[in-house]
């Protein structure tokens, strides 16, 4: 009996396709030269999109797609896009697994994210499975702590979606891309936000790339790491921490490591990890719009 919001509303449609996917790109204001009084921008990470109950129950076979939207230009960024032929198979832990945003998301009001995901079936229709709007409104941040975790709800159709992230205050984007130099790569890498003392909060992360699922990787090849996600956003008070497991060979090794964030500029470094040489490239990019 209640009315719930699927979509994002403009009320002048005659200049804005509300399809269309915003064309803003990530690292755009890396070689910028600013102020140090030049403000901040905050904004949110969406460290997961998850279903935590299902009327159906598990497992199921889910398409379709989930965006975001941000003041810079309202437009779509996907963060799950998957067709018919191409859904993903969800057991009980109910996580998509996300392949954005591509850059980071500013949050001066409100971010939007839209869900919209069907249940595909042999033999008969498929099924909406989850269907809403949920906003995050950035004019209601405390300023108490620079990072903050949250989730919320979306209760839809035959199942329950929560959508987890970090809000985070005066922030910079951080865009990387990893290679492997030398070696074998079969394991995981994520990536989060750590304290200045070197601290992980584990709620923060993300996995960014998985060999169970993404492939092994050898250098023969391009050397390139298929990442599922390569920006998140971090405020100049905390660090990015990357971790790499890596079991390729018989050989069990961990790797962390993090790096001070900048306003603009870029940092390269080699990594050893068990079988492994890595190379990181790290971009950090001011997000204001009014620039």
């Amino acid at each position: 009996g209640r009315k719930v919001y699927t979509r994002f509303f403009l009320r002048d449609f005659s200049v804005f396709d509300i399809d269309e996917e915003s064309s803003v790109p990530p690292m755009r204001y890396s070689d910028s030269v600013y102020q140090d009084e030049f403000g901040l921008e905050d904004s949110a990470n969406i460290l997961s999109v998850s279903i935590v109950s299902s009327d159906v129950g598990f497992p199921v076979d889910v398409y379709g797609r989930v965006i975001a939207r941000d003041s810079i230009d309202y437009k779509c960024i996907y963060l799950f896009h998957r067709i018919r032929d191409d859904c993903q198979h969800l057991n009980e832990d109910g996580m998509l697994i996300l392949t954005g945003p591509y850059r980071g998301l500013v949050l001066v009001d409100f971010i939007y994210l839209e869900i919209d995901l069907k249940i595909r079936e042999e033999g008969v229709p498929d099924r909406p499975f989850s269907k809403g709007l949920i906003s995050i409104d950035g004019r209601v941040l405390s300023r108490e702590k620079d990072v903050m975790v949250r989730s919320e709800t979306l209760e839809s159709w035959l199942s329950t979606t929560e959508v987890r992230f970090t809000t985070v205050l005066n922030a910079v984007e951080c865009t990387f891309e990893i290679k492997l130099i030398e070696g074998l790569f079969k394991g995981n890498i994520t990536v989060g936000i750590a304290d200045k003392a070197r601290k992980l909060d584990n709620e923060q992360t993300i996995v960014i790339h998985d060999s169970t699922a993404d492939g092994v990787v050898t250098s023969d090849e391009s050397g390139v790491i298929k990442l599922r996600r390569s920006v998140i956003t971090i405020c100049l008070e905390r660090n990015v921490m990357f971790r790499i497991n890596n079991e390729a060979a018989g050989v069990c090794a961990e790797r962390t490591f993090d790096l001070s964030p900048r306003r603009t500029g870029a940092d390269e470094l080699e990594i050893t990890c068990g079988a492994g040489k890595f190379g990181f490239r790290v971009v950090w990019s001011l997000m204001d719009f009014r620039l």
